[in-house]
């Protein structure tokens, strides 16, 4: 029962990250891209935690999730949005990119469960706790002084963009 877990949610992980970032290029609003994109970093890091590296995986969420992010949408606030009359050209295209990416998707597939590694199965999650120690206890002033200006640019960017929408 248990070999079937990670298997399973390796295949879900993989089919969550596939669709995401499939959303992101297929998507019509720029938000919408961006927030399938978290999405995907969110299954990666999950990829991560699969793999035993607790530590990247929190590293990817931090850094690619939240700060990656929300960069990313600050930009799409400040960038003046007009109405085009024209179709992406990458959007007309899509069934021909699954026409070519399905074959080469099902072959990545089953190359990567034909992978079985006994040496690397093992005790999972030894860096966790000495690195939430340290964010935690050492540097948590720093962390929350970071979250608070983070905060604060948020705030400003929000007020900047509805004056000039006044």
């Amino acid at each position: 029962m248990v070999d079937f877990i990670e298997p399973a949610l390796f295949a879900i992980l993989t089919i969550a990250i596939v669709a995401a970032g499939a959303g992101v290029v297929l998507a019509n609003r720029i938000t919408t891209s961006a927030l399938l994109m978290a999405f995907t970093f969110l299954n990666i890091a999950g990829m991560f935690v699969l793999l035993g590296a607790e530590t990247i995986a929190m590293f990817q969420v931090l850094i690619y999730v939240g700060a990656i992010t929300v960069l990313i949408l600050y930009g799409v606030m400040f960038t003046p949005q007009s109405p085009r009359a024209y179709g992406l050209f990458f959007q007309t295209q899509k069934y021909w990119a699954a026409l070519f990416v399905v074959p080469i998707a099902i072959f990545v597939a089953l190359v990567a469960f034909s992978f079985r590694d006994s040496a690397t199965l093992g005790a999972k999650g030894g860096d966790l706790l000495p690195l939430a120690t340290s964010v935690f206890r050492d540097f948590a002033f720093p962390f929350e002084v970071a979250s608070v200006l983070l905060l604060a640019a948020m705030v400003g960017a929000i007020v900047l963009v509805k004056r000039d929408e006044d």
